[in-house]
């Protein structure tokens, strides 16, 4: 079979064939064809050596798009593209009629099998069956088909044979024929053994020669198929049509034609021999065509070549003398703009030193009024003086701390450019120098509740360093975290020690406003401000740093991401060795801030927008209101009013304002209605239509003294309106009185939560009290249950949140969580017989001790005791 199908491969070029024989395993065979699937081939010949292992195989390839044709054999399935082979049920059928004829429809018969699972064996044994079961007479004793030396078909075929008479013995292929007439011989039996075989294959052991030796008394032709595989698969390969069962014509070869049949199969291998001579002489040939066409293409390329290469010599020589004319005139001109160049620039050089001398010294100067400004300060803020006055004078010296730190970079800038600022390195221990100058902003990270870590697996470390530049390092650092990060936010500092890179890594990071990519490509370029940072920055800072790390052999190096935040890494060697000797200072320094300690003991103020006032500036304020004016003189005097008993917020215009609300979520706002960007009513309507919002109680300022106008803001859900020119002590207490009747809402919010029954106030506000509260009763189990999930579940930040359940509610998120944890406690222990432990887990309690405490705390009986006292009976 597998010759065929290489001779006639020779008369398809187009074709390749890889052959792998699975010497009758099954599991074999399937690993080999999991390998051609494996390896994309386009088109799957199988002779399956059993039917049912191998079709599940068999249609996994052909439900890729694979076409399988299946050569001699068949699997159970109809899932193939084409089968090529004999009809074995025929065949079997042959063989009976044979075994009949020559018993005369009396014997006794052994039918010696093939492969138990294989389609050839089923077919024949079917058929043969088929005939002898029509005739009574004979009788049929089965043997199994593997006379190999652990089977025992052979040892089965000698018992039978001497027991019973047999006259006939139909072997399921000529191979088995051959063995069961050797094992018959060795038993010297005087009368021959009538042996009927399958396959009719020429050669020396094949079943035409053992015919014709007399060993066997006939066989079956079965023709191997191969050259009609490879005939079926080029159709299936190049579309053309084909037969999807071709079944192959079968004869009896016996004493009376075994002569032609030999004489033919001779003719026809001797013909297929010359053919596969031709087709290597062909072969040959097409090689010796292929290499003389090969050198013939590259003789003609390089004469190509060698043309286009004179060509272009002849063309370079000629614009070469006019190039190198051309080049002499603009060689001339070069080095006379070159002479004029070094004069502007030895020129430019010389004014450009006249304005930093003169910088640096209108710098010096700046010191003196600096001096005569702070001394008077710090000598007012000394007295005993109302508070409001006291606020003014601690600005003025904020900015004029600012002002004179910003003259201290400047002067840094030039002493690092004319090299005048020489590198005092010493070694002192690092996470103590560090946790020095974070200690001096954690005052400013309670007071805005920024999570501010301190992050280090090593208690202590040696490095040498320039104390007074690093620590200018890392204060612009903070600064720059505690700028740009919201309040509730995030900053950390962390500290790795690489012993085998010999440096210490140390990471500041915060959650703030980020930079976008641009930024950060120019974050250490001198004087330069991204968008959105002009009015924050002089674009120093950082740049100063940078040098300054330098100074030390060291590396500062900056990852953000817009709204997501940043992440400064700085890198300083272990030892001393990469200083130079006049670089190194025997005594470890002081460390000393290098700004004005007043600047530390600042509030926040001095690190956030100065548009807004910290909450934290006056501690018992309880309520912030947010003026939205586009008149900065009325902004200004309601400022002043208001700030002696609520935090202010100030907007310039309707759009400012409508996102100073959402950031901030104030406790009331104030508007005026004729505003130039976006009027006040709209500004409204906006705030009312969103959730962050829409619990915010509005006073309107209108300088239209109509009906209609006052009418139109309270539809459009204004709490209040008031006409220009108004009142403050008015406006004072209409704020106190919206104020408390929020206050009244919110207490009845609370009285009647859960919210099934009916609530008042908006209806916006109403649908989040249901959706907050439900949304916590949902989760009221999960230990994990938080602000931040709550936030998320609701689409809100964690301030909004916050701050419209403190609004609305009266409570924290947390303190509220809470109490209907407690609520579930008291219900469970008195109805339920369950384990305190089980009712603290199931009310969302992480420990039973934890549980028990806050129980006591706030009911007065400890859970037992309560459950004692309280308990229903009820299971």
């Amino acid at each position: 079979m597998n010759a065929e199908m290489e001779r006639e491969l020779t008369f398809h070029d187009d074709l390749s064939l890889v052959i792998k024989d699975a010497e009758g395993d099954n599991q074999r065979q399937i690993e080999h064809i999991r390998e051609f699937i494996a390896s994309n081939i386009d088109l799957l010949i199988v002779s399956p050596n059993e039917a049912g292992p191998i079709t599940q195989i068999v249609e996994e390839a052909y439900n890729r798009g694979i076409p399988v044709v299946l050569l001699d054999r068949k699997t159970e399935s109809k899932f193939y593209t084409s089968f090529v082979g004999a009809d074995n049920y025929e065949i079997g059928k042959i063989a009976g009629n044979l075994a009949v004829n020559y018993l005369k429809s009396k014997g006794q018969i052994i039918e010696v099998k093939g492969l138990q699972g294989s389609t050839p064996f089923i077919g024949r044994h079917l058929g043969f069956k088929e005939v002898i079961s029509t005739y009574p007479g004979i009788t049929v004793s089965e043997v199994d088909g593997d006379w190999g030396e652990t089977g025992t078909a052979k040892q089965q075929f000698l018992e039978l044979v001497e027991n019973t008479d047999v006259d006939i013995v139909f072997c399921h292929n000529d191979i088995m024929a051959l063995e069961a007439y050797r094992a018959y011989s060795k038993l010297k039996r005087s009368n021959q053994l009538r042996i009927i075989g399958v396959d009719g294959l020429p050669g020396p052991t094949g079943g035409i020669q053992l015919v014709s030796e007399g060993i066997m008394e006939a066989t079956v032709l079965y023709p191997t198929g191969g050259a009609q595989a490879i005939q079926v698969a080029s159709n299936i390969l190049n579309a053309r049509p084909f037969q999807k069962d071709n079944i192959l014509a079968t004869t009896v070869i016996d004493s009376t034609n075994v002569r032609v049949m030999q004489m033919q199969t001779n003719q026809i291998i001797s013909h297929q021999n010359d053919i596969i001579r031709l087709s290597e002489k062909l072969s040959w040939q097409k090689s010796v065509f292929r290499n003389q066409q090969f050198v013939l293409y590259s003789i003609t390329l390089l004469l190509l070549i060698c043309i286009t290469l004179l060509i272009f010599t002849y063309r370079f020589l000629k614009e070469r003398r006019k190039t190198n004319d051309s080049l002499r005139i603009k060689n001339e001109e070069i080095v006379k703009q070159r002479n004029e160049v070094v004069e502007l620039a030895t020129k430019a050089e010389e004014a450009n030193q006249a304005k930093l001398k003169f910088f640096t010294n209108i710098s010096h100067e700046f010191r003196t009024p600096l001096t005569l400004i702070m001394g008077p300060l710090d000598d007012l803020l000394r007295l005993n003086i109302e508070d409001r006055y006291r606020k003014d004078l601690k600005l003025i010296q904020k900015n004029a701390l600012r002002l004179l730190r910003l003259i201290n970079q400047l002067m840094d800038f030039r002493k690092i450019e004319n090299g005048k600022m020489p590198v005092r390195a010493s070694e002192n221990e690092f996470v103590a120098f560090l946790r020095d100058i974070s200690a001096s902003f954690e005052k400013i990270a309670l007071s805005r509740n920024i999570v501010f870590n301190f992050i280090t697996d090593t208690p202590k470390v040696m490095v040498w360093f320039d104390t007074s530049m690093v620590d200018k390092v890392f204060f612009n650092l903070y600064s720059n975290a505690f700028k740009f990060t919201h309040d509730y936010g995030r900053i950390s500092t962390k500290i790795d020690v690489d012993e085998l890179r010999n440096q210490v890594t140390i990471v500041v990071e915060d959650n703030g406003q980020g930079m976008s990519r641009e930024h950060v490509e120019h974050a250490f370029d001198r004087f330069y401000q991204g968008e959105n940072f002009q009015a924050q920055g002089t674009g120093l800072g950082l740049s100063l740093s940078k040098e300054l790390l330098e100074l030390n052999h060291g590396r500062i190096i900056v990852k953000s991401e817009k709204d997501i935040g940043t992440r400064f890494e700085i890198t300083l060697m272990l030892g001393k060795s990469h200083f130079q000797e006049t670089e190194i200072q025997a005594l470890a320094s002081e460390h000393l801030f290098y700004e004005d300690e007043t600047l530390l003991n600042l509030t926040d103020s001095l690190f956030v927008d100065e548009s807004v006032k910290s909450e934290k500036y006056v501690s018992d304020k309880e309520f912030t209101v947010l003026i939205i004016d586009d008149h900065a003189e009325i902004r200004g005097m309601l400022e002043r009013s208001l700030s002696d008993e609520f935090v202010i917020l100030l907007a310039e215009d309707g759009q400012v304002g409508i996102k100073k609300a959402r950031e901030k979520v104030p406790d009331l706002i104030i508007s005026d209605i004729m505003m130039a960007k976006t009027d006040g009513i709209e500004v409204l309507k906006s705030l009312k239509a969103d959730i962050k919002t829409s619990h915010i109680p509005v006073i309107m300022i209108t300088a239209k003294n109509t009906l209609e106008d006052k009418l139109k803001s309270i539809k459009a859900g204004a709490d209040d309106c008031i006409t220009k020119p108004f009142n403050l002590d008015l406006l004072k207490e209409r704020i106190r009185t919206t104020l408390q009747n929020r206050q009244k809402l919110r207490e009845h919010y609370v009285h009647e939560l859960p919210s099934e029954t009916r609530l008042t106030g908006s209806s916006l506000d109403k649908k989040f009290i249901n959706d907050f509260s439900l949304t916590v009763e949902e989760h009221l189990s999960d230990s994990n249950l938080s602000a931040n999930e709550l936030a998320e579940m609701l689409a809100l930040s964690r301030v909004q949140l916050y701050r419209k359940v403190k609004a609305l509610l009266g409570y924290s998120v947390n303190e509220y969580i809470v109490h209907m944890r407690l609520k579930k406690a008291r219900h469970l222990l008195t109805t339920s017989n369950k384990p305190i432990s089980e009712i603290a887990t199931h009310s969302g309690f992480k420990s039973a001790a934890y549980f028990s405490t806050l129980f006591k705390s706030q009911v007065g009986l400890s859970p037992k005791e309560y459950k004692t006292e309280h308990f229903s009976g009820v299971k």
